[in-house]
């Protein structure tokens, strides 16, 4: 499956409206929000992951990251933030990660959070801000259980549950 990743815009508004996954909400941004909150509201960016099969073009997947928070209290248990100040420790939000139900199962998940994950640290080494948290928030238990192999801990039991990865070990290497 040849994919590219290319940033949200006007020119692919007709992909979006083939795409479909078990989660209604999932869809229903994409294909209602995504764009105003990139282009109008300034509120986050959407990552597509566009499949390219013999001149047949359509929407594998997507990613929107958009900037947070988390208030340090809320990290207490995570041992590597215990030293941090007592205020709101920046983060970037993984706000959305969605692969199409007729793709799942082929690695396309990871592959997107991998992406996400990249621009993140790219991000991190050499933009203008710095910020300490990769936060997502899982939208069930299966989506907790692939975070976690990531190394995300749980801040809640339940769902949305917000999960953090501290993103000092993966900058340190």
């Amino acid at each position: 499956m040849p994919l590219g990743i290319e940033v949200l815009g006007r020119h692919h508004r007709a992909l979006l409206e083939d795409f479909r996954n078990q989660h209604q909400p999932l869809v229903d941004y994409l294909r209602r929000f995504a764009l105003r909150h990139a282009e109008k509201d300034l509120l986050a960016r959407t990552f597509l992951a566009i499949d390219d099969v013999a001149g047949s073009v359509r929407l594998a997947g997507y990613f929107t990251l958009a900037t947070a928070s988390v208030e340090r209290i809320a990290v207490s248990s995570i041992e590597s933030l215990n030293r941090l100040p007592g205020f709101p420790i920046p983060a970037v939000l993984l706000a959305r990660l969605a692969v199409d139900e007729r793709l799942q199962g082929q690695g396309l998940g990871r592959y997107l959070f991998e992406e996400a994950l990249g621009l993140t640290l790219q991000l991190a080494r050499s933009g203008p801000v710095s910020f300490r948290l990769f936060v997502t928030d899982a939208i069930d238990e299966a989506a907790a259980k692939f975070y976690e192999r990531f190394r995300f801990s749980r801040l809640a039991d339940e769902f949305p549950c917000r999960m953090v990865l501290d993103l000092k070990p993966l900058l340190d290497k």
